[in-house]
């Protein structure tokens, strides 16, 4: 129910920066508790740019819709299963929505970002070891490494 209403929310968000002439919007983000990164692509025959599946302007995502976003994140976690790292949402003209998430692949960023990120967001979408992927559990492993470092320098001082 949650999950459903918060998938709305970011859906109707979405909808709201159609432009005339778009057929679609799509919306990605990779998101940590800490961090994310998102793109949003109205596509438009007139559009600048362009893909595979057509032509797009690149907009800004408003925050109302990041926060949307978050909060579906939150909502979609599953205990011991941990929340997706990464989301493709698409609204059309006509008002329909889907989405695609991505619990198991490392997400992909605009810039290098830190183990201890992925350490912090295990501690707020806790995770079993056994529905970790390998990439997740070296990364938390690298994390928690870099806080014990830092912690052990911070008590030398």
């Amino acid at each position: 129910m949650a999950e459903q209403m918060a998938f709305e929310e970011v859906a109707r968000g979405l909808f709201e920066l159609l432009e005339d002439g778009d057929s679609r919007i799509e919306y990605r983000t990779s998101m940590l508790r800490d961090t994310s990164v998102t793109w949003v692509r109205r596509f438009n025959p007139a559009g600048p740019s362009e893909v595979a599946d057509g032509r797009y302007y690149s907009v800004a995502a408003p925050y109302e819709v990041r926060e949307s976003a978050r909060r579906l994140r939150a909502a979609c976690y599953r205990e011991g299963g941990g929340t997706w790292f990464s989301a493709k949402i698409v609204v059309t003209a006509a008002g329909s929505a889907q989405a695609e998430y991505n619990y198991d692949q490392e997400p992909e960023w605009d810039a290098p970002v830190d183990s201890v990120l992925y350490t912090n967001d295990q501690d707020q979408y806790p995770r079993d070891e056994t529905a970790q992927p390998a990439w997740l559990r070296q990364r938390i492993a690298e994390g928690r490494a870099q806080i014990i470092a830092e912690n052990n320098r911070a008590r030398r001082r």
